[in-house]
C-alpha cells in the first residue's frame, strides 16, 4: 500500500511534465531533389567555389557545406584547387511562417493545444551563379530557384510526436520539450541547409551545360598558367597569382601572389601573401613592388604585365636593401599594424646604414630634393599617427574601456621610425645643398 501511495505522485509528475513540455513533429518537401552525378564533366575544366554573397541572414547553407556537397555530388566538375575557374554565388532567401503561426493559434484557441493542426514554413531560395575568368569577367551566368517547406504540428500531449501525414523528402524531425514546432530546432535547420547546399551545387554544376566549351577551356588554361614555381629562402615553393576577390576590376582592385608549400588548395594557409599589381583610374594594371615580411631573406615580389594583364610574378632578393622602397610609411590599417611597422623600421634602419651613402653619391640634386620631401611627409604622418595612438591609449585608461597597450606600442614604434628618418633627412638636405 505504501508503494502504491508513493507511485501516484511520481505518475502525476511525469504526466504533468509530458503535458507541460509539449511535443511536435515535422516533415519536409523540396521542389529540387539533386542527385549525385559522378560522370558529369566538361573536359579538363574544373570549378572552384570562390566567393558567396547572402542578401539576408537566417537559414542559409554556409560556404564550407556548399563546397563539400559540390565535390561530393560532382567530383569531376568541382575541385579544391584554387586554380580552378572561380565561381561566385549570390544567394537570396525568402521565409514565410504565417501558416504555422495561424495553426498554432487555432490549436490553442479551439482545442487548448490538445489537437495538433499542421502548418507550413516556407523557405525560398534564389541562386545566381557566375563562372568567372582570371580577370573577373563572367563566362557563364545562371539563375535557379527552389523551395523547401517544413510542415509541422504540435500538441501539449504525446500524440504531437506522431508523424505529420504526407510524404517527406528529408528525414523527419520530432521534438519532445517545449511547445513550439520542431521545424525551429537546430536539427531541422541543419537538414534544410544541407539540402539547400546540394541544390546550390547542382545549379552551379549544370550552369556550364550551355557554355562555349572552347572559351571555357581557354579561360581554364589561362587560370592554370598563373601557378608557377618560385624560390623563397632557397626553398622551392608554389606561387599563385590571382585577383582577390575575383571580380570585374575597378580602381584599387589588386592582384596578389599567394605562396604555398605545395599545391594551392582551399583551406591551405599560404606561407606568404603580397599585393603585386593594382588597377588604376585609367583602367591599367600597374605593377606593385611588395616585400615578403615573413621571409628570412629580404625578398621583393612584383607582377609582370603583358597586354595589360598580370601574367607572372618576378621574385628578387635585393642587396643591399633599397632605401627608397622603405621611406614611405607602410599601411597601418590592419590588425597587425604594429608587427608591420616594427618589421619595416628594422629594414629601414638597415637600409639607412648600408644604402644612404651610395644614394647621396649617385643621385642628382633634384632627385635628392624629391627624397627629402618624401621623408618630411613621412615624418608628418608618423607624428600624427603617434599622437592619435597616444591619445586613444590615454582615453582607454581614463574610461577603463579596453587594453591601451596596442595603441601605446604603435605610438612608440612611430616615434622610433621618426628617429631613424631625422638623420636621413639632414644628410639628404645637406647633400642637395652642396650641389647648388
Amino acid at each position: 500500500m505504501r508503494n502504491r501511495h508513493v507511485s501516484f505522485p511520481v505518475i502525476a509528475v511525469l504526466l504533468a511534465a509530458i503535458i507541460l513540455s509539449g511535443c511536435s513533429a515535422v516533415r519536409y518537401t523540396a521542389t529540387m531533389k539533386p542527385a549525385a552525378d559522378k560522370d558529369l564533366q566538361y573536359g579538363p575544366v574544373r570549378l572552384t567555389l570562390s566567393s558567396f554573397n547572402y542578401e539576408k541572414p537566417g537559414v542559409k547553407p554556409l560556404p564550407p557545406d556548399i563546397d563539400r556537397k559540390a565535390r561530393e555530388l560532382f567530383p569531376s566538375v568541382f575541385t579544391d584547387d584554387l586554380a580552378g575557374l572561380p565561381v561566385h554565388i549570390d544567394i537570396k532567401t525568402t521565409y514565410d511562417n504565417t501558416s504555422t503561426e495561424v495553426t498554432r493559434l487555432l490549436s490553442l484557441a479551439f482545442t487548448l493545444g490538445v489537437i495538433p493542426i499542421p502548418g507550413t514554413e516556407e523557405h525560398g531560395f534564389i541562386v545566381r551563379t557566375s563562372v568567372l575568368d582570371s580577370l573577373g569577367e563572367p563566362l557563364v551566368e545562371k539563375e535557379g530557384k527552389f523551395g523547401i517547406d517544413a510542415v509541422s504540428w504540435a500538441s501539449y500531449w504525446p500524440w504531437g510526436l506522431l508523424p505529420v501525414p504526407g510524404h517527406s523528402d528529408l528525414p523527419r524531425t520530432s521534438l519532445f520539450s517545449g511547445y513550439y514546432f520542431a521545424s525551429n530546432t537546430e536539427e531541422s535547420y541543419t537538414k534544410i541547409n544541407d539540402h539547400a547546399a546540394a541544390c546550390i551545387a547542382e545549379i552551379a554544376a549544370r550552369s556550364l551545360q550551355s557554355a562555349d566549351r572552347a572559351r571555357l577551356e581557354a579561360a581554364f588554361r589561362d587560370r592554370q598558367s598563373r601557378v608557377q614555381e618560385i624560390t623563397i629562402d632557397d626553398r622551392k615553393c608554389t606561387g599563385f597569382l590571382t585577383m582577390m576577390p575575383v571580380a570585374r576590376p575597378k580602381a584599387g582592385s589588386t592582384f596578389k601572389v599567394l605562396v604555398y608549400d605545395g599545391e594551392p588548395k582551399q583551406g591551405a594557409k599560404p606561407l606568404h601573401t603580397a599585393v603585386v599589381a593594382r588597377y588604376d583610374d585609367s583602367g591599367r594594371w600597374q605593377p606593385v613592388k611588395s616585400y615578403l615580411r615573413h621571409a628570412r631573406t629580404l625578398t621583393s615580389v612584383s607582377a609582370l604585365i603583358e597586354n595589360n594583364v598580370p601574367v607572372r610574378v618576378a621574385v628578387r632578393t635585393p642587396e643591399p636593401p633599397p632605401l627608397e622602397d622603405f621611406i614611405d610609411t607602410p599601411d597601418l590599417s590592419g590588425a597587425d599594424r604594429a608587427e608591420i611597422l616594427r618589421w619595416s623600421n628594422s629594414i629601414l634602419l638597415d637600409a639607412k646604414n648600408r644604402s644612404l651613402d651610395r644614394l647621396l653619391r649617385e643621385e642628382g640634386r633634384d632627385a635628392l630634393l624629391v627624397m627629402a620631401t618624401r621623408i618630411e611627409k613621412s615624418i608628418l604622418e608618423l607624428n600624427e599617427q603617434a599622437e592619435r595612438s597616444k591619445d586613444k591609449a590615454q582615453s582607454l585608461v581614463e574610461k577603463g574601456e579596453g587594453d591601451p597597450a596596442p595603441d601605446r606600442e604603435l605610438s612608440i614604434l612611430c616615434r622610433q621610425r621618426i628617429e631613424i628618418l631625422k638623420p636621413m633627412l639632414a644628410a639628404v638636405k645637406g647633400a642637395a645643398a652642396g650641389m647648388q
